[in-house]
């Protein structure tokens, strides 16, 4: 991954190499901004060109042994920290038995979401996290000596997935970091990082591709036309990631039908087909139910747009705007207000392990009596 990879982000790319030349690299540094933006591109082109023997003002060599083994993800001074899962049986709760999965994964592509890697390791109902042993495990592999004499570098992907425990074990890393060390966090939603750790970094905000770059990223990465790929630009907010999903897919969504069937028993205060939707719903697992919430805030959210006629900013399937159609006139401004802090509150409690089922139905409850307020 050079430079040259990364899809649009061209000023970014340029102030990362003109630090890199300067030779004043801050040792800890977050790469910021939404999913399929480019933050993990940009990371592993800025490794790259750091352990590069020969950089140019514009680019890594792509020819010397560092860079090569770059190519290979195989540079003995680049570690790798990533959420991940206990594997039944283990002893201690660190990623050395995904390792090579990740090399894959990075080989395949680094405009990736949670939801690739979830399918990639077959962890769709389960939680991922970066234990206190994968602390301890980073710091012992940054104390050791380079192997080529220069910068020893830590891509961390998704540090918000780091338990209260686990991040102040990486602290102390980044307080007191061992000679010629870089530790870059690419981070999706880096408000949920603890404020002790934020403050320590130095931030490089990494904003969504414009529609134009998008599309002809989206084209140049999936072989669809322009035509189209200006379409999925647009429907996905300029997420490369998500563009990809969708090539792989055929279906623009999987979650519409849930929805949609969940919202008519919430309006009629269908007790019974709630029921079924809470079984249903705590089915899908911890990653999965997460999922789904963003998608129902994502949906309840693109109500609004439509009500006050901003179609510019909605971004729907043909299949997901048929619904909406009929759907969004109970979504108004004397309810969106607490439908989105309902969501968002459910989501918070998945995350912390409260019972998937009780969230579900009292969430439904609520809802039903949110819908049936009058505009």
């Amino acid at each position: 991954m050079q430079f040259s990879d990364v899809l649009g982000q061209t000023q970014l790319s340029s102030r990362l190499r003109d630090t890199a030349r300067s030779g004043r690299v801050a040792h800890a540094q977050l790469f910021d901004g939404p999913e399929g933006s480019g933050t993990l591109a940009l990371a592993r082109a800025f490794a790259k060109y750091l352990h590069c023997s020969n950089p140019t003002t514009d680019d890594s060599c792509g020819s010397c042994t560092s860079c090569l083994a770059h190519e290979k993800l195989q540079h003995p001074d680049l570690q790798w920290a990533f959420p991940f899962f206990k594997k039944d049986g283990s002893t201690r709760s660190v990623s050395d038995p995904f390792q090579i999965m990740w090399r894959e994964f990075m080989l395949e592509s680094s405009y990736v979401g949670i939801e690739d890697w979830l399918s990639k390791i077959g962890a769709d109902r389960k939680q991922l996290f970066v234990s206190v042993d994968e602390a301890l495990e980073i710091n012992r592999k940054l104390s050791l000596k380079s192997f080529h004499g220069g910068y020893k570098i830590l891509i961390f992907w998704l540090p918000e997935t780091m338990r209260v425990d686990t991040a102040n074990k990486m602290l102390k890393l980044i307080e007191e970091p061992t000679e010629k060390t870089v530790i870059l966090f690419v981070s999706e939603k880096a408000n949920r990082l603890l404020p002790t750790i934020l403050s320590r970094l130095q931030r490089v905000h990494i904003s969504r591709l414009s529609d134009s770059d998008s599309a002809l990223g989206i084209s140049k990465i999936t072989g669809v036309s322009i035509e189209k790929a200006q379409g999925w630009a647009h429907l996905t907010d300029g997420n490369i990631a998500s563009a990809i999903r969708l090539s792989k897919t055929g279906s623009e969504t999987s979650d519409l039908q849930l929805f949609s069937t969940w919202m008519r028993a919430c309006w009629s205060r269908d007790g019974v087909g709630i029921m079924k939707g809470s079984n249903e719903f705590s089915t899908l697992g911890r990653e999965g139910q997460k999922k789904f919430l963003a998608y129902a805030l994502h949906m309840v959210r693109q109500c609004i747009l439509g009500n006050y006629g901003v179609e510019k900013l909605v971004r729907l399937t043909d299949v997901e705007q048929s619904f909406i159609s009929k759907f969004q006139r109970f979504i108004h401004e004397k309810n969106i207000v607490s439908l989105s802090a309902l969501i968002e509150a459910a989501h918070k409690d998945i995350a912390g392990n409260v019972n998937a089922k009780v969230i579900f139905f009292d969430l439904s409850v609520q809802v039903h009596t949110l819908l049936r307020k009058e505009s």
